[in-house]
C-alpha cells in the first residue's frame, strides 16, 4: 500500500510539475563556436566589391538611402583597394588606433556587419557571446527573454539581440538600433528589425549568414543579403598554435596588428 502511494505522488508531481524550456546549442559536431573569418566567394576583390554585390534595398518613396555604404565603421585612414592583393602581400585595415574609433566597438556595433576582421562564437544554453577581432562583443540572449520596452530603452549600435535555434541554425532578432546605414543602400532607426540566420554548411567548416531588414517605414519589402565565412586557419605564435581571429589589431604602431589576411594563392574567375 505504502509503495503504490509513494508511485502514485511520484506520478502526480512528473503530471503538474512546470516544463523548464531552454535553448540547447547543436550538437558539438555542427557547433557555431569557434573563430571565423569573412570570405569573398564571387572574387570581386575589394571591400567596394563586396558592398557591390549586396542587392539594393527597395526603399518607399520619400525615404533617403545611405548611399550602398557598408555602415560598419572600418577604420580610417585606410587606402582603399583596387583589387585583390598578390600572394603574401597582406591587407591593412587599419592605419590608426582603434581606440574610441566609431562609438560602436565596445557594444558590438562593428559585428552588425563583420569585415575582414576575425570573429569568434560562444555558444551557452543562456547566450551566445559573439566576439570580434576589432574589438566589442554582442550578447545574443537565449532564455526567451523579450526585447526591453522601447520607451526604456536606450537605443546602441548593435541593439538588442534575442535568438533561437533551429536544428543547427542560429536564428537571431535585433531592434534598439542606433540610426545608421545598412548595405545595399538601406537605413535602420530604433524600430528597425533585423533577423539574421547564422548557417552551417553539412560539413561545419562554412557559415552563411542571411540579414533580412525589415521595417514598412522604410521598406517596400524587406531587404536581404548574405555574407560568408569560413573557420579561421590557426597559426604559430611565441611557439603556440592560435587562431589569429583572436589577436587584437588595433595598435597601427605595430606592423602584425595594423593587416588583416595574408592572401594565399588565388585564381581569379572571369
Amino acid at each position: 500500500m505504502g509503495a503504490r502511494m509513494v508511485s502514485a505522488v511520484v506520478v502526480l508531481a512528473c503530471v503538474i510539475a512546470p516544463a523548464v524550456r531552454t535553448q540547447t546549442p547543436a550538437a558539438p559536431g555542427a557547433r557555431l563556436e569557434g573563430d571565423w573569418v569573412r570570405i569573398d566567394p564571387d572574387g570581386v576583390g575589394s571591400f567596394d566589391g563586396l558592398s557591390g554585390v549586396v542587392p539594393a534595398a527597395e526603399l518607399l518613396p520619400g525615404v533617403t538611402g545611405a548611399g550602398g555604404g557598408r555602415g560598419d565603421g572600418r577604420g580610417r585612414g585606410v587606402p582603399q583597394s583596387t583589387g585583390p592583393n598578390p600572394e603574401g602581400v597582406p591587407y591593412i585595415v587599419v592605419t590608426q588606433p582603434c581606440s574610441g574609433f566609431g562609438g560602436g566597438r565596445g557594444n558590438g556595433g562593428l559585428l552588425i556587419n563583420p569585415d575582414s576582421g576575425g570573429v569568434h562564437f560562444v555558444e551557452h544554453k543562456d547566450e551566445v557571446i559573439f566576439a570580434g577581432e576589432r574589438g566589442g562583443v554582442r550578447h545574443i540572449y537565449l532564455d526567451r527573454r523579450g526585447h526591453p520596452d522601447s520607451s526604456q530603452r536606450t537605443p546602441t549600435p548593435a541593439g538588442h539581440s534575442i535568438g533561437r535555434y533551429d536544428g543547427s541554425t542560429l536564428i537571431v532578432e535585433t531592434t534598439g538600433f542606433t540610426p545608421g546605414a545598412v548595405p545595399g543602400g538601406g537605413v535602420r532607426t530604433p524600430e528597425t528589425r533585423l533577423v539574421e540566420r547564422f548557417e552551417l554548411s553539412a560539413d561545419s567548416r562554412r557559415l552563411t549568414i542571411v540579414y533580412t531588414w525589415q521595417d514598412p517605414k522604410i521598406y517596400q519589402k524587406p531587404h536581404v543579403y548574405r555574407l560568408y565565412f569560413e573557420r579561421a586557419p590557426a597559426v604559430t605564435s611565441n611557439g603556440a598554435l592560435v587562431s589569429y581571429a583572436l589577436e587584437e589589431w588595433c595598435d597601427a604602431g605595430d606592423p602584425i596588428e595594423k593587416q588583416s589576411i595574408v592572401p594565399p594563392k588565388q585564381t581569379i574567375r572571369k
